[in-house]
């Protein structure tokens, strides 16, 4: 059982330079919201907002929290789900800082891969707090 669900997203936009991230944390329940985010990065990927926008969930858990987190990003997915067998992967800093993060709270983390713009309401919800990030649409 799941203390919390959370969706995650990560944008990016080529002409201006910037990624955008968001998250949503919900009850166990799926459907209460708990809190949701979003922000604005410089000169970084999409993949590294995803990434960021995981941590900074992370960060709003109380400690001792069991969550189950969904992501578009398939490579958050399996590299954040189970244990790094190389140090060279890419953004390799972020996921120590989350490894780091979640032993620090001692949090129990579930991760499930969602496909991207699927129709799944909370994913799209991130999607939409990505793009107002980015954009400033609202």
């Amino acid at each position: 059982m799941h203390d919390y669900i959370i969706y995650t997203d990560g944008g990016y936009s080529i002409s201006n330079n910037i990624g955008s991230g968001a998250y949503v944390i919900l009850k166990a329940d799926g459907q209460t919201l708990v809190k949701q985010d979003s922000f604005v990065i410089r000169r970084e990927t999409s993949q590294r907002a995803e990434l960021k926008a995981i941590i900074a969930a992370i960060y709003a858990l109380p400690d001792h929290s069991r969550a189950r987190i969904f992501t578009d990003y398939q490579y958050a997915a399996l590299s954040l789900g189970s244990r790094p067998r190389r140090r060279n992967k890419p953004d390799i800093d972020l996921l120590v800082h989350y490894r780091n993060l979640v032993r620090y709270k001692k949090l129990t983390i579930e991760f499930k891969w969602v496909p991207s713009h699927g129709g799944h309401p909370w994913n799209e919800v991130c999607d939409n707090l990505c793009a107002e990030a980015l954009y400033g649409i609202s």
